[in-house]
C-alpha cells in the first residue's frame, strides 16, 4: 500500500484530524451548493471511483437519494457508476478499463450533469479519462481527493482535497464530504418545500 501508514490509534486520528482541520471548507460548502442547484434543475449527478473509492461513490448516492430525501419533494437524480458489475466487467474486458466511467458517463450524461470523480492520489487513469469526456461534453465535474490532487484537480470545475497521503484517512474524509454534502442538500431541500 502506497501512501503512510500508522501504527496505534492515536496516531491515526491526529492525523485524521490535523487532515480534517486543513481541508477548505469553503469547498465543501460549494459542492452542497452544486448539488442542490442539480436537485433544482433536475440534473443527473453521476459518482465514481476505484477500490475504496468506489465504495464512497456509492455510499455518497445512497445518502443523496435517500437521506436527503424529503416526503412529497422530488429526489436527486445521482446514480454511482461503480454499481453495475455487470457493465464495469465488460468494458473493462471488451474495451479497457480506462473507459470503465466515461464509456457509461457518455452514455447517460448530457450537458449540465455533474460528474463527481472520488480518488485518493488524483491521478487514476479511468478517472481523468471520464472528466476528459465529461469537460468535451459539458458536464459540471468535480474532483475529490487526496495527497495534492494529482491531473483531477485541473480538469475540475470544483476540486475538494483532503490534504493528507493516508488512503484510509482520505477515504475516511470523503465519506464525511458525502455526509455532509447530503445533509446539507437535504435541509436545503426542506426549506425550499417551506417556501414553496
Amino acid at each position: 500500500m502506497a501512501g503512510a501508514i500508522v501504527t496505534n490509534p492515536l496516531d491515526y486520528f491526529t492525523q485524521l484530524s490535523e487532515a480534517a482541520s486543513r481541508i477548505d471548507l469553503a469547498t465543501i460548502t460549494a459542492y452542497a451548493d452544486l448539488l442542490f442547484d442539480a436537485w433544482r434543475r433536475r440534473a443527473r449527478v453521476f459518482v465514481f471511483g476505484n477500490g475504496g473509492s468506489a465504495y464512497n461513490a456509492s455510499h455518497h448516492v445512497t445518502d443523496y437519494v435517500k437521506t436527503a430525501s424529503v416526503p412529497g419533494r422530488p429526489r436527486l437524480h445521482a446514480f454511482s457508476l461503480t454499481d453495475n458489475i455487470g457493465l464495469t466487467t465488460a468494458i473493462g474486458n471488451d474495451l479497457s478499463y480506462k473507459e470503465a466511467f466515461s464509456f457509461p458517463l457518455e452514455s447517460y450524461g448530457q450537458p449540465g450533469d455533474v460528474a463527481v470523480g472520488i480518488s485518493c492520489s488524483g491521478n487514476s487513469p479511468n478517472l481523468l479519462h471520464a472528466f476528459e469526456w465529461a469537460r468535451k461534453g459539458g458536464l459540471q465535474i468535480v474532483a475529490m481527493t487526496g495527497f495534492a490532487g494529482g491531473k483531477a484537480k485541473d480538469l475540475a470545475h470544483l476540486h475538494i482535497n483532503v490534504p493528507s497521503d493516508n488512503y484510509g484517512i482520505i477515504e475516511d474524509l470523503h465519506l464525511s464530504i458525502g455526509h455532509i454534502a447530503a445533509q446539507m442538500l437535504l435541509n436545503r431541500v426542506t426549506s425550499e418545500q417551506i417556501a414553496s
